[in-house]
């Protein structure tokens, strides 16, 4: 079962491996990634970039878009003190050549504006091309750099990534957001380069591995980056010395112009939290943030995410495996709320995108089938223990022995009991003459009866010999009164055949008498025989002399036969119990003297002593005792 179970385990741990490799757990991971970042909140960052927004109250205030391109020629007037300025948005050939004059004439004359260029996606045939378009010539020659402005967006349509740099010709070419920061820095477009694992420009040195986008750092849901309304600063209501050695990133902001994007900060609800779609032109700005400050996000490769399944499945399990249904889930919880404060703090402080949920998964599964085994073992151990004692003992002991199934094992061990051995005398004459089917409803009524009475007194049934009952009190559950509720059954027993030989006496029909016969001592007790097949005995010395004390019976014309050792059980259970002022210590043997105080302990257990016998086997003669008050007169 053990091996059955660990390679469930492996199993589940591989096929969640395999399931990761194969990426259909990257939507829920995705969602993860993003939700630390609302769980981090905003940042603040670095005052050196700024954004020109043209918002609704710009669009009311100015007019209808496009505007007229003198309009973006004012503004350069008013960011003359800016370090760069990078126009987010498409600026083909006007209808009106004057405009792209001016507006080219107000680029060279600022001499670091960069303009967008973007590519496209158009059909010829069935053949679809990407084409790149550039801004108006005029201003295309006047502007100081260019760079395409698409984003790379995910399959759940969220931007996690930016694309810095992509290839033109066989020829380096930046992203707008890059070229705004190689210009701000003075960095010439053709000092840009691409290589396995970087790319370079100046200062900025962005990770480029396996011609994989890097993970940009948000620092907020929109708006987190200064913004300033378009016609405010060419209106002059804000100062020009705002912008002076800013960078300047002018674009749309206002959802009319179709320019938002979603982010993992507007993954939740954007009403209950505010947090609305960004616009691309603070993506590029974010960006930019990114490639100046270098703190990008990572991450985790895949050999990394693939421990982590094999660390946390292994873990839940090996803690699961071995516990009881609510401490191996509270372990679980324990492993679960680790790993994610774990995960948590490589998002925040090391800015390492791990995985969170396919581990977390994997425990859940692991944990899962180690609860299904050990359910299964339980249930096998119940079924056993209901096998091997529910005929043997009363159900409130089959009840206590589920409650601990480990007590049930094969092989044995050394315990405190009292053996009782019965026999119905004169049964051999009773056989003679009557039906099997007689002898044996005869005998069922009687075995059921006594049993009955063992079962009450918490005695176990250890098997039927003939007409003859071996009882054992004291095992499978230790009862330290073992003595004392065997000789209480054996007072029963006797009383319960008066009962049913008044029944029979009624009907005409033959009585029967018993003799049982009570030794203690310590036995060895448990399951013998083998897997397949065991029964629960008890093996010893003692056994022995309680059968031979149970066969004195007839010699004596008695019924009950205990030893000594039976009444020093006895005289210990009384003194324990503070009902007998007589203290006996443990492993002393009551005097063979008549003394006063053995006299009131005899009388206590309404016993009688009968002296001295010699058992078969024993070396040492053995001082019996009867009740004469149940002997047959």
């Amino acid at each position: 079962m053990k091996a059955q179970q660990h390679l469930v385990a492996l199993s589940l741990i591989l096929f969640m491996a395999v399931t990761m490799f194969l990426g259909w757990w990257t939507p829920l991971e995705s969602m993860t990634y993003d939700m630390w970042f609302r769980i981090r909140g905003s940042q603040v960052p670095s005052n050196d970039i700024v954004i020109i927004g043209i918002d609704d109250e710009s669009l009311a205030k100015i007019g209808r878009w496009p505007w007229n391109r003198t309009v973006h020629a004012k503004l350069l007037d008013a960011l003359s003190e800016a370090r760069a300025v990078g126009f987010d948005f498409t600026l083909p050939a006007s209808s009106d050549p004057t405009e792209d004059n001016s507006f080219a004439e107000a680029i060279s004359t600022h001499g670091k504006v960069v303009l967008a260029a973007n590519y496209t996606f158009e059909k010829e045939g069935n053949d679809t091309f990407q084409v790149l378009r550039f801004p108006a010539s005029p201003l295309l020659k006047a502007a100081k750099g260019l760079g395409f402005v698409n984003f790379p967006t995910e399959s759940d349509n969220i931007v996690r990534r930016v694309l810095p740099a992509t290839y033109e010709r066989e020829r380096p070419f930046p992203s707008f957001s890059l070229a705004v920061g190689m210009t701000a820095q003075g960095i010439p477009m053709q000092q840009l380069k691409i290589s396995n694992g970087h790319i370079q420009a100046g200062t900025m040195d962005i990770p480029w591995v396996n011609q994989r986008s890097p993970l940009i750092n948000f620092w907020g849901p929109a708006e987190t980056i200064p913004t300033y309304p378009y016609y405010k600063v060419i209106n002059g209501i804000i100062p020009k010395d705002t912008f002076k050695d800013k960078i300047v990133f002018v674009g749309p902001t206002s959802p009319l112009l179709s320019d938002k994007f979603q982010t993992p900060f507007t993954r939740s609800n954007m009403v209950l939290q505010s947090s609305h779609p960004s616009s691309g032109v603070e993506l590029h700005a974010t960006a930019l943030e990114c490639y100046l400050s270098g703190r990008y996000y990572a991450q985790a490769p895949l050999w990394l995410n693939l421990l982590a399944v094999i660390l946390v499945g292994t873990t839940t399990y090996i803690i699961s495996i071995n516990q009881k249904r609510w401490t191996g889930l509270l372990s679980l919880s324990g492993v679960t709320l680790l790993w994610i404060f774990l995960t948590g703090l490589l998002h925040v402080h090391a800015h390492l995108w791990i995985n969170l949920v396919t581990p977390l998964a994997t425990g859940f599964l692991t944990y899962l089938a180690a609860s299904v085994f050990n359910f299964i073992t339980e249930e096998l151990e119940r079924k056993k223990v209901q096998h091997l004692f529910g005929r043997y003992v009363s159900p409130t002991v089959v009840d206590q022995l589920l409650s601990r199934p480990e007590m049930v094992h094969l092989g044995g061990q050394r315990v405190d009991t009292t053996i009782l051995f019965s026999d119905i005398r004169g049964f051999t004459s009773y056989s003679e003459g009557r039906t099997p089917e007689e002898v044996v409803g005869r005998l069922n009524e009687y075995f059921s009866r006594m049993t009955q009475v063992i079962f009450k007194h918490g005695g176990t049934l250890d098997k039927f010999m003939g007409d003859g009952i071996m009882a054992v009190f004291g095992a499978p559950i230790a009862d330290p009164d073992h003595a004392l509720h065997a000789l209480e059954a054996a007072k029963e027993m006797c009383s319960t055949l008066e009962e049913m030989n008044q029944g029979w006496r009624e009907r005409g029909e033959p009585l029967f008498n018993l003799g049982v016969g009570l030794n203690s001592g310590p036995v060895l007790a448990g399951n013998i025989g083998s897997e397949e097949r065991m029964e629960y005995t008890v093996i010893g010395e003692d056994v022995n002399l309680s059968s031979r004390l149970e066969s004195l019976n007839k010699q004596y014309k008695s019924r009950i036969i205990l030893s000594e050792r039976t009444l020093q059980y006895l005289t210990e259970s009384a003194t324990r119990t503070g009902q007998l002022p007589v203290r006996v210590d443990k492993g002393d043997m009551i005097n063979v003297q008549q003394t006063s105080t053995q006299q009131e302990l005899l009388q206590y257990f309404q016993l009688e002593e009968m002296g001295e016998v010699s058992v078969r086997g024993m070396v040492q003669p053995v001082k019996i005792y009867t009740l004469p008050a149940y002997n047959d007169n």
